[in-house]
């Protein structure tokens, strides 16, 4: 918001301290402009609806399986205020209780329905998918218009404010209102909005703007105490969302330092009246350090960690920011995710270090004058700097969320500077000219905002399938491993391994020891009856990742159909370390040692344990029954075996597998002969 600077003054009567009426301009009148601030509310409203109407049917991608789908603790409200090891949600509790709400008030029928069915499936599963995932698109939306909200409110009472007002007053609700629009639209905001897991980001920004808007709203007022407990109760809970709410704190003392300075009589006289303000920000930081403390992401986030010291962080960043203010103007591609690569040296990216450090000294060097400019330019770094700076994010060094909020500092300096710029070409220009450029302004404007939205719902529509999602971002970075290995393993459960196979290799060419990716092609390849050839690659995921649970219970599958059950059974041990109570796992497990011809191979007892936790898991389906039949006949328990078997078969019959049934009536008449089962194609 840059602006020539309007010196306030003092009236003689006024008592030191207060806030001194800018005698340049009298305030605008609040009836007059009650409706231009409803018509804009609802227009930034109505451009953030037209332009994510298609996020509610994005579905879930990436991190979403740890952070949701596999999440025990939001299953629950009582747990929800913490998160698994390693798990993006945790020391993060705000975020988490929300999505926890979000399964809560899912239909019951279904809120485990996380992933589309594929083709052939009955209609009926798909509306229950899209049923359970409206709710958490509808709750990320909600934010994100809100967010909108806050930043049209902060924008407006700085342009009114006294130091801007005489610059800025008379079309200050028009200007925040191109600012919320272009914001709330711009499709570099998709990822925190239609990507559900950015939540983490996307509620942090709400926290953050509503703090320095609640704060500006408490400097003066009847309510002034109300809205100053607002903004301290909005950074306490913003801390409980992201980190990143540490800066808000001193986005606040800075905009007052910028903004209230002059006509309150100097920053000593802000710091007497606002100290309390300040304190109860500052307080948040406390919590923030508890919540960090509790936080378990010691494989993501921390120094040197594969590799990366902070210097080589800073300076690989410097390319990154540069990245992300390209995207402001020209946002394609867009990248799901990055695996940024690191900068071999401060010469690769010397551009790009000399222009940031160039806009942070900028930046620096305004806020000492005082300079409206650099208080955007001090939101910018300071929102930017604890992912961006010197402490290593390994998992995601680039990421286009990271934007969310430094996007609203970019667009309200290009939107003041080009109405500044206007005013400057109006200045000798008579009325026709003068009408001109406004037309032109407001002209140039609409066409931004409805570019924007037609960008944002094609974005959003990439987000309606893991392939096509996946497709993009390879298309974007084809060197990138990540999106190789997932677009692999997407085409992989599609049901088409062949063409899984290819993007699989790709991604082990670019990194040979990527456990994913191994296990991925040694899925691929026993898919395509080639286990020969698929086991080593799941052999080799588990030794670079042995707590890879998902390989585990692959290479046990892939052993099974070799006929290897000895291996099998061992994989599968391996795999319940990770998930103890994995009902298919003890299935799987108790079955083989139930039922294996060799000798060596059979363990009754231990076979007995993990058919009865399977029973216990499931509440008992056909086929956990089965097991537990077996097992008990293993174990020489023929009478308990007969009607656990009968159990079995009632339920078969009631809930299905149907065909199961002669299957298992066949095990009953063994039963009752005494006879145990030997299997060896199970």
């Amino acid at each position: 918001m840059a602006a020539r600077r309007a010196r306030g003054t003092l009236r003689p009567s006024e008592p030191p301290g207060r806030e001194a009426a800018n005698t340049s301009r009298p305030a605008p009148d609040r009836r007059a402009t009650a409706w231009p601030v409803a018509a804009a509310i609802a227009l930034i409203v109505a451009i953030g609806l037209a332009a994510y109407a298609g996020s509610f049917q994005g579905v879930f991608v990436l991190d979403e399986k740890s952070a949701i789908i596999d999440n025990p603790n939001i299953r629950s409200l009582r747990t929800s205020f913490t998160a698994p090891p390693e798990v993006g949600l945790g020391g993060r509790p705000v975020v988490s209780f929300s999505f926890a709400l979000n399964y809560a008030l899912a239909p019951a029928e279904g809120r485990e329905a996380f992933t589309p069915p594929p083709p052939g499936y009955p209609a009926e599963a798909s509306a229950l998918f899209y049923r359970n995932i409206w709710g958490y698109h509808a709750t990320n939306l909600g934010i994100h218009l809100l967010t909108a909200l806050a930043i049209f409110g902060i924008a407006r009472r700085t342009l009114t404010g006294d130091r801007l007002r005489p610059a800025f007053g008379s079309s200050a609700t028009w200007l925040a209102l191109a600012i919320g629009a272009l914001w709330v639209a711009h499709p570099l905001n998709t990822g925190s909005v239609t990507y559900v897991a950015q939540r983490v980001e996307s509620l942090m920004g709400l926290f953050y703007a509503a703090t320095v808007y609640f704060a500006i709203r408490a400097w003066d007022g009847p309510r002034a105490g109300l809205w100053a407990t607002a903004a301290v109760a909005s950074c306490a809970l913003g801390v409980g969302t992201k980190e990143i709410m540490v800066s808000a704190p001193l986005v606040v003392v800075l905009h007052d330092y910028v903004f209230r300075s002059e006509s309150a009589g100097g920053f000593a006289a802000v710091l007497r009246r606002r100290w309390r303000v300040y304190t109860g920000l500052a307080a948040a930081w406390v919590l923030l350090a508890i919540f960090v403390a509790t936080a378990t992401r010691s494989a993501s986030v921390g120094f040197f960690l594969e590799g990366w010291t902070p210097w080589r962080y800073l300076v690989t960043q410097t390319g990154v920011i540069v990245h992300y203010l390209r995207l402001v103007f020209v946002p394609w591609p867009l990248v799901l995710d990055y695996e940024w690569p690191a900068a071999e040296s401060l010469v690769s990216v010397l551009p790009q270090a000399v222009f940031i450090v160039g806009l942070f000294s900028l930046t620096v060097w305004g806020l000492f004058r005082r300079a409206p400019a650099a208080w955007l330019g001090a939101v910018f770094f300071l929102v930017l700097a604890p992912s961006s700076s010197v402490l290593p994010i390994v998992t995601e060094v680039a990421a286009e969320h990271r934007m969310y909020l430094p996007l609203a500092a970019v667009l309200a300096l290009v939107v003041t500077g080009v109405y500044l710029g206007g005013r400057r070409l109006l200045a000798g220009s008579g009325g026709s000219g003068s009408q001109v450029l406004r037309a032109a302004g407001i002209g140039v404007a609409a066409i931004a905002v409805a570019g924007s939205t037609y960008l944002t719902r094609e974005r959003n529509l990439d987000y309606q399938s893991n392939e096509r999602i996946w497709s993009a971002t390879v298309a974007a970075r084809p060197r990138n491993s990540r999106a190789l290995a997932n677009l692999g393993a997407t085409l992989v459960e599609a049901g088409r391994p062949g063409e899984a196979e290819v993007y699989l290799r790709r991604a082990l060419e670019v990194r040979p020891d990527y456990p994913e990716a191994q296990s991925g092609l040694g899925v691929a390849l026993c898919m395509q009856g080639r286990l020969e050839e698929g086991v080593p690659h799941l052999e080799r995921a588990v030794a670079l990742e042995p707590s890879y649970r998902d390989a585990w219970r692959n290479l046990g599958e892939a052993f099974g159909a070799l006929g290897r059950r000895g291996p099998a059974a061992r994989a599968f041990r391996e795999a319940l370390k990770t998930a103890p109570r994995d009902p298919a796992l003890l299935k799987r497990l108790a079955w083989i040692l139930a039922t294996a011809p060799e000798d060596e191979v059979r363990n009754g007892a231990e076979a007995l344990r993990a058919a009865r936790l399977a029973v216990e898991v499931t509440g008992g389906d056909a086929v956990a029954l089965d097991t537990l039949a077996a097992a008990l006949a293993e174990n020489g328990h023929f009478a308990e075996a007969m009607s656990t078997a009968q159990r079995a078969i009632a339920m078969a019959r009631a809930s299905g597998p149907s065909d199961l049934v002669p299957e298992l009536q066949r095990r009953l008449d063994a039963y009752q002969q005494g006879q145990k089962v030997r299997d060896s194609s199970r």
